[in-house]
Order: structure tokens, then sequence, then C-alpha cells
């Protein structure tokens, strides 16, 4: 054998359909299921699905029983990207991988992964690294041109590249919905934005600072009074100092010169002596400040008419804005906001139809890598699955990719290439679809051609074939047996076969047979040692009597693949 990769180790399952309790172990390298139709070989290939987080049904639960139960043991040791998984979700156990899948009638059903509850997903994901299973109708997907694709890129390698074109295509997706939404809304947006740069160039024409208003009022009053205002000041001017006789500057310093000569034979003076020179003081600066307001205070009709006009557009304007003439000032300032957020939504939309440019062009790009490696890949493939068909009874069968670029530059998360794979099943015959050309019969050798040729290509360590040889025999069958035999040197392969040229290359052979009593069906497994698997092949050779013949012929085949 070469390097071998055992990843299952061991199977366990618990009342699940007819299985009561069973537990298979298995070897290196390939690994056949035999037994009689009906024996529950598939229910085997069944447990495995479901503890690798397939969906479940409680019908599927052994009767009399609340819950079935499977586990499954792995050797991740050769599988670093699944070491690596397990760390990052932290779900490692010193390397082990031990899955568990509970499905009960009574709840949902339950995923441990090295004893950790996880969602369903995550089982699944164990699954993405480790097993590939072929069902026995797997060919019937075969003409749909999605699958057609997955088979071209597992062999091109391209999963890498389309891992960031997906990623890129969501970016993609996201940005040409914001623009929509934006362009949903650019004519309400566009007229809003003119009305709040009229309204704000309308209202910055003043400066609507939080005092101009009251500023302007007081001015106005000012203005509006300046002939009553300077009368009184010269008036009071007039009485403090400048009256030739009675001002009150001159009757206190009198008063304060009668008592001052006083204030040695009566003391009491002194006090009213400071009082009336602090008077006095007072009267003089009060007198000083007036003549300076009259200095500086003049009528002023055109200010004031000025200013009258002012108030009077911004009393206008408020009415205009259904407030008071003292709010103006905030609301400049929200309406100034308001627009500058328009005004950043305009230049966001901007940015993201550049964003949106560049994540074409990033798309166009790793379109462009993906579909060289598709075009690399595409004729050797072609040419391995020919080879391979026209050793299963197809000697006319060619297979080809057609690899077609989508029309206007357009682009989706799977590349910018319509993928077709067409067949002539006879010689001299155009190609044509799979689905229209290849009958029944040919679609299922051509499928099982396919998983043979690529099996080898692919990352996961197990391969799982659940009965799909049926309807070959013969010649053919022994050139399948060989070829699984052969993947069997590198990789584990699991098969399920009722044709004994199949199961005569396998490594490991199991039988699997159904035991029925009064009240329960019971299948019990039986790892085959070599006089039992003559015996087991020459049944499938023969049928329930076995001849010298077939036992001698089931010697042969065993010594063959040996």
């Amino acid at each position: 054998m070469g390097t071998q990769v055992d990843m299952i180790r061991q199977l366990t399952v618990r009342h699940l359909a007819v299985v009561e309790d069973l537990s298979l172990q298995f070897a290196n390298g390939m690994t056949s299921l035999t037994g009689e139709t009906g024996a529950g070989k598939s229910i085997l290939v069944d447990a495995l699905g479901l503890v690798l987080g397939d969906r479940a049904d409680s019908n599927m639960i052994r009767h009399g029983y609340d819950r079935a139960e499977i586990e499954a043991d792995f050797d991740i040791h050769h599988i670093p990207r699944l070491q690596k998984w397990l760390i990052d979700h932290e779900l490692d156990d010193d390397g082990q991988c031990h899955l568990r899948r509970t499905i009960s009638r009574d709840s949902a059903s339950r995923g441990y992964i090295n004893g950790r509850n996880v969602p369903l997903t995550q089982l699944r994901m164990i699954s993405e690294h480790s097993i590939d299973i072929h069902g026995q109708h797997a060919h019937q997907s075969l003409i749909r041109n999605d699958t057609q694709r997955l088979l071209l890129d597992t062999v091109a390698g391209t999963d890498t590249l389309l891992k960031q074109l997906s990623d890129h295509y969501r970016q993609w997706q996201q940005t040409k919905s914001a623009i929509a939404e934006y362009e949903q809304h650019a004519a309400q947006q566009a007229a809003q934005l003119e009305l709040l740069q009229y309204q704000v160039d309308e209202l910055s024409a003043f400066e609507l600072t939080e005092s101009y208003i009251q500023d302007l009022i007081q001015e106005q009053q000012k203005l509006a009074n300046a002939s009553q205002l300077l009368t009184a000041a010269q008036s009071s001017l007039y009485q403090l100092t400048e009256q030739e006789s009675g001002s009150a500057y001159s009757v206190a310093s009198h008063a304060l010169a009668e008592l001052a000569d006083l204030t040695e034979i009566e003391p009491q003076f002194n006090n009213i002596v400071e009082a009336l020179n602090s008077a006095i003081v007072q009267i003089d600066e009060s007198a000083n400040d007036i003549r300076h307001y009259l200095d500086k205070t003049e009528l002023d009709p055109a200010r004031l008419d000025e200013i009258d006009s002012v108030l009077s557009q911004l009393h206008q304007l408020a009415r205009k804005h259904q407030i008071d003439i003292e709010a103006l000032p905030a609301h400049y300032n929200e309406l100034t906001e308001q627009l500058a957020t328009l005004s950043q939504n305009e230049q966001q939309q901007h940015a993201l139809q550049q964003q949106l440019d560049d994540l074409t062009a990033q798309c166009h790009t790793l379109c462009l890598k993906i579909r060289k490696k598709r075009q690399a890949a595409a004729k050797p493939l072609a040419k391995t699955i020919t080879e391979t068909i026209q050793q299963l009874a197809m000697p006319g069968g060619e297979l080809k990719f057609v690899i077609t670029p989508m029309a206007e530059d357009k682009f989706t998360e799977t590349g910018a290439d319509q993928i077709q794979l067409l067949v002539s099943t006879n010689p001299g015959q155009s190609a044509g679809e799979l689905g229209k050309i290849a009958s029944g019969g040919e679609l299922a050798r051509i499928s099982l051609a396919i998983q043979v040729a690529t099996a080898g290509t692919k990352t996961v360590p197990t391969l799982v074939f659940d009965e799909v040889d049926v309807g070959i025999g013969g010649g053919i069958a022994e050139i399948v047996g060989r070829h699984l035999r052969q993947l069997g040197e590198t990789r584990q392969v699991i098969c399920i076969t009722h044709l004994p040229q199949v199961a005569a290359q396998a490594h490991q052979q199991v039988q699997v047979n159904k035991k029925q009593t009064a009240n329960a069906t019971h299948i019990e497994l039986i790892e085959l040692n070599h006089d039992a698997r003559v015996e087991e092949i020459a049944r499938m050779l023969g049928g329930v009597t076995m001849t010298n013949a077939t036992l001698t012929h089931a010697k042969e085949m065993l010594l063959q693949s040996d």
C-alpha cells in the first residue's frame, strides 16, 4: 500500500431503525460491506450521515426506544486543516475527534464534538473536511450544471479563489443594494437638498449668532427713544452741576463747608461730613458719566431705519419658518446641520459608486483567474473520465467540458462562466447534454467513472460508495473494483456492494446480516477472515447453493486481488 490515511476508526449505532446495538471498526484501505439485499447495509451509511449532521427524523428511532444514538471516532493526525478547525473553535481534545449524535422522540436532536454540545452545522463542517459520500442515486444530480461546475472546480483547485470571489461578491451585492436605496430616494433627497440650500443661503445673509437678535432689538429701542434719552440726560446734568444756584453739587458743597468748620466742637458731625464728601464725589462722577453719554449719543435716523429694515426682514423669515424671531439662530444652526448631513449622504453615494467599481474590477480579475484554472483542468479531466468510461462498456464514449463566458461581463459568486459537460456515447455521434444523450444506465456508469476518476484529486481522506455499481457486472465490475482498490492505497474507501468482483478487491470485508425473531429484527456485523470471505464471495457469485466451482472461483478472485 501507499501512504495510508485511516480516517474513520469506529462507528457505533444504537437503536436506529433495525439496528439495536452494533459497532464496526474499520481497517486501513478499502472496506467492502456485503450481505443479502435488504440486510441493512445502507443503514450504516445513513448512520454515518447522521453523525455528520444530516437531517434526522424521530421515525428513524427503533421501535420500543425513545432515543437513537450514533458515535464515530476519527483519526485526524493526517488532516491538519481539521485539526486547525477544531482548535479555532475550541473543540480540540489532544488530537482526538469523537462525534456523537442523539435523536429523541420528544426533543430536538443533539450533536457533540469531543463531548461538547455543538450545533449541527459544526458536525457538517467535520464532514466537509473528512468524508465524501456517493449515494446510489448520485448520478441523477450529474445532469445539473451546478454539479458539473463543482466537479470541474474540485479538480481545478479553485476553492481558494472561489472563497475570495464569494467574499467580494457579497460585498458587491451589499454595495449595490446601498446604492439602489440611495437612488430610490434620489429625487426626494435632491429636492430636499435644494430647499435646504436655499433656506441656509437666505438665513446666512444675517449674522445669526445667539446674541444677534437681542442686540438689534436693544439698539432699535435706544435709537427710537434717543430724543427722550438725550433730554433726560441734559436735564439731569443741569440739576446735578450746571444750575447756577440750587444744583445738587452746590447745595451739598455748601452744607459740607458749614459742618466741616464745626467738627471740633461737635465730633458727631464727622460722619455727616464723610457722607457729604462721598455724595459730592458720586454727584461729580455721575455728572461726568452723563457728559460722556451726551458726547457719544446723537440722533441717528439712518441707523434706526437700517435696523428697522433688518428686523422687518427677520420677522418675515421667522413667520416663513413658523417660529419666533428669537429662535432664528438655533433654527439656522439646525438647517445647516441637515444640509451637511444630506451633502455627506451625496458624497457617500459617490464613494459607494467608486467602491462598487473597485469591487467589480476585483471580481472580474478573480473570475478570469478561475476561468484560466478551469480551462487548464478541463481537457485533462475530460480525457481521464473518457478513458475510464471507455473501460466501462462504453468504448465509443467521450466527454468534454465546454466553458462559455457569461454575456455582458456578468458574473456570480461562482464565477463568470457557464459550464457544460457534454457527452457522445457512440463513435461519430455529436456531443450533447448528458440528460438528453445518455440513457439511465449510461448515466450511472458515467457518474461512477467520474467518481473513480476524480476521487483521488479530492482532499477528503474518506470516500464512501453506497451501491454506486448497480447495473454493471462481469469484467466491468472487476475494473471498477480495481479502481476502488487503487484508491484504497492512499485513501480510506468504504464500499457497499452486491458485486463479488468489487468485494474481492477490498482489504477488509464486513458481512451485514439481518436476524429476525418472533418479536424483533436485528442486524449483526461480522468482519470476515479469509475463509469466510471465500464463502461470502462464492455466495455473491452463485446464490444460495455454493458449488466447488464457485468456491474455487472465489478463491481465485481473492488471490488475484492480493
